[in-house]
Formats: C-alpha cells, structure tokens, sequence
C-alpha cells in the first residue's frame, strides 16, 4: 500500500484580493477557528501562466485557449472574397477536429457557426498550420477534407 502525505500550508501574500467567487465575493475558508481568505491553485496556475518570466522561459511554445480556431480560417476565406455561408461550410471539417460545432439556428453573427462549444488548447504551430490550410482552400475554393483536418491536431504540442 502506498502511504501519501497531504500538506496544507498556510502562505502569506501581500495586501490583495487575488480570488473572488463567481458573485465577487472573496474566497474563504475556516482554519484553526479563523476565517481566511482563500486562493485556488486554479488561480495561482493562471497567476503563473500570465507571467513575464512564465512567457520569457516558454516563448513561442505557449498555447492559445480558444474556441474559435475554425472561425480564424473562415475569417481568411471571407477575406478573400468567399461567401460568409460557404467559408463556414468549407471550415466544418476543421471546427469538427478541434471539438464540437456550434449550431445556432439564427447567429448574430454569420460565421458564429464556425466556432467550438468549448474552448480547445492549441499549439501555436497548429494554429499556423490551420491558417495555411484555410489560405489554401481560399485559393482552391473547397471545403477541407476529413483528412486534412485530422492532419492539424497534433497531441501535446504546447505548454501550458
């Protein structure tokens, strides 16, 4: 059996609310009979993804939190004179590899439908590899193939 030791420390930081709830409230938890303010490792994690050193140590290899990858290449296909209908049909392929399409019966926006439901962590060589695939399907005026697309996700590609 393995036996595991479970810390909880206390650490101060400087004068600052650095987590609130989802009503601005601040976190809180009771310790030793005190009520204390509380800071998620989910804030710390992105304290630390937002750094300057975070960003020197790791540049050019940092992902991109997004949902709307499928909607970049679309943008391209529109830029270069392609219906804003067509360019999201032509980009299905893409959006479809990264996640699941959003349906929306009536967008606001023509190319909403190109976006994913969730966001999708990238690398920043697979977003240029969709862009050069989207610059190339403005020129061929086609939609991507399933190959093709598939051919863009690449596993653990970025840090972070």
């Amino acid at each position: 059996m393995t036996t595991f030791i479970q810390l909880h420390l206390l650490t101060a930081y400087p004068a600052a609310n650095l987590n609130r709830d989802d009503t601005g409230a601040p976190k809180t938890v009771v310790l030793g009979g005190a009520t204390r303010l509380r800071i998620s490792s989910q804030s710390l994690k992105r304290a630390w993804r937002t750094s300057e050193l975070f960003e020197q140590a790791l540049a050019g290899h940092i992902g991109i939190r997004t949902g709307r990858i499928a909607r970049e290449a679309a943008q391209i296909l529109v830029d270069s004179g392609i219906d804003a209908k067509k360019a999201v049909e032509y980009v299905k392929n893409i959006a479809n590899c990264f996640g699941k399409v959003k349906e929306d019966k009536k967008p606001k926006d023509e190319l909403t439908n190109a976006e994913t439901e969730q966001l999708v962590h990238i690398s920043p060589a697979e977003f240029e590899a969709v862009k050069a695939l989207a610059r190339r399907l403005a020129e061929e005026k086609r939609p991507a193939t399933e190959e093709e697309a598939e051919l863009l996700r690449h596993d653990r590609m970025a840090v972070d």
